[in-house]
């Protein structure tokens, strides 16, 4: 847990503001009063630097002694893994039963079970009058959401809750640049937004080997919703748009557009869907250490037909279901070692070999969805390290993973492709009217 108090220091403070076409972002640096005189009341000094940059008491006014004395004090408790609102306020000083009322209140407008990781609650308390400690609790409050907080404040005979709306305004966000290391360098490094990223990567994934099909010298775009505050704060970012990937000058521009019956995908300039029967590969971010064809059997000591593909990963890597289907086999399967097979239909079938062992539920006749974790590397079976032997079956024949078509997934047609052809020329003219943040990317070269 992260415990921030926030307490009013007028001098020695340091406030910078820095601000760009998307966002305000906001640093203050606070410096530490140096020890009180004992000679002078507490309540009665504020503190300067004078010209030889020596902190200083100065007297403080009635009124602004009195302003202070009224102020609150507010601490900022954010929530880690596992933690609950009651755990947050207990450990903070607050009395379980105090806690309880505060909770019950806010309970009519909040699901106190739905508290997130990395979720900042405000605690505030009332300054006692002698400013020792923190004082009486007086109310809690959080925002659940993009431009609504929601409190629970002491009142009369225990706690009543309260939330205020603020406006929140929907902009676009939109960034380009050049790669020269892998595309998340170089477009983080350009300033978009980690949790983009890895959508846009996701939905790219299908088509894109992000270890080998990169070069430098490709481009990337991305046009993205921003909900921003009314001082022009970024408060959250919302979905993709628009994105384009140009790899070997080949631009490959893909458009997210939510049907008629609200599913939302992305969705090529034809209106075909991103999605395919078959991933490009069942594990994240490996290198290929053995291709399809003849080689040398590194444990048999003479050519053989290297019938998948062999991925250079540590023993326990997670191995996603290529495809969504039906487990067909499951269980050790002689130089394979631990081994799955899984039928996609009636034609295509994927293997999964020399795995260290199986997820949980995985057994022939099992339904597995596209992504589920199947199984996790290793090196059973005859292997000379931890390593994932891929294969893609059609009609029970290894073929080349790399070189097989994938079926491309569902097509628009009729209203709904004439619906998603004017949006794409909708998302054309945003491009142009949106102010672009572009430059070199500043990723490493390989």
């Amino acid at each position: 847990m992260r415990l921030l108090t926030a307490t009013p220091l007028k001098t020695l403070a340091v406030a910078a503001v820095l601000s760009s076409v998307f966002a305000l972002t906001y640093f203050s640096i606070d410096g530490e009063r140096p020890p009180l005189p004992q000679a002078m009341p507490v309540a009665a000094i504020e503190w300067e630097t004078d010209a030889s940059g020596q902190a200083a008491p100065v007297p403080r006014s009635d009124s602004d002694i009195e302003a202070e004395a009224a102020r609150p004090i507010q601490k900022v408790v954010e929530a880690g893994r596992g933690d609950t609102l009651a755990d947050l306020l207990i450990r903070a000083g607050i009395e379980k039963a105090e806690a309880a009322r505060a909770i019950d209140a806010l309970g009519e407008i909040y699901d106190p079970r739905s508290l997130r990781p990395g979720q900042d609650v405000t605690l505030t308390f009332v300054r006692p009058a002698d400013g020792v400690g923190s004082g009486a609790f007086d109310a809690v409050s959080l925002q659940p959401e993009a431009g609504r907080q929601i409190t629970a404040r002491r009142s009369a005979g225990g706690f009543s809750a309260s939330e205020a709306k603020r406006p929140v305004i929907r902009q676009l966000a939109h960034f380009s640049g050049t790669i020269h290391g892998s595309l998340f360098e170089a477009a983080f490094s350009d300033g978009v937004p980690a949790a983009i990223l890895a959508e846009m990567i996701r939905a790219y994934s299908y088509d894109v080997d992000f270890q080998r099909d990169i070069q430098p010298g490709d481009r990337f775009e991305v046009m993205f919703e921003r909900f921003v505050d009314s001082n022009g704060r970024v408060i959250r970012d919302g979905d993709i748009l628009f994105a384009d990937l140009t790899l070997s000058g080949e631009a490959m521009p893909i458009y997210r557009y939510q049907d008629a019956a609200g599913t939302a995908d992305y969705y090529n300039a034809n209106g075909e869907s991103v999605k395919k029967a078959l991933l490009r590969t069942p594990v994240d971010g490996a290198r290929i250490s053995s291709g399809f064809g003849m080689r040398m059997h590194p444990i048999l000591g003479y050519s053989t037909m290297h019938r998948g593909i062999d991925f250079a990963v540590a023993t326990g890597t997670p191995v996603l279901a290529a495809g969504a289907g039906v487990i067909d086999f499951a269980g050790p399967n002689s130089s394979y070692g631990y081994y799955v097979r899984i039928r996609h239909d009636a034609q295509h079938a994927t293997a999964y070999a020399h795995l260290s062992r199986f997820a949980p539920g995985i057994r022939r006749g099992h339904h597995v969805a596209q992504g589920q974790i199947i199984a996790y590397s290793g090196a059973t079976g005859r292997a000379t390290g931890p390593h994932l032997h891929y294969e893609v079956l059609v009609n029970d024949q290894q073929m080349n993973p790399m070189s097989v078509k994938f079926q491309a997934g569902s097509k628009l047609a009729g209203k709904e492709l004439a619906h998603f052809q004017s949006l794409v020329h909708e998302r054309a003219g945003w491009l142009a009217q949106t102010p672009l943040s572009s430059r070199l990317a500043l990723a490493r070269e390989k």
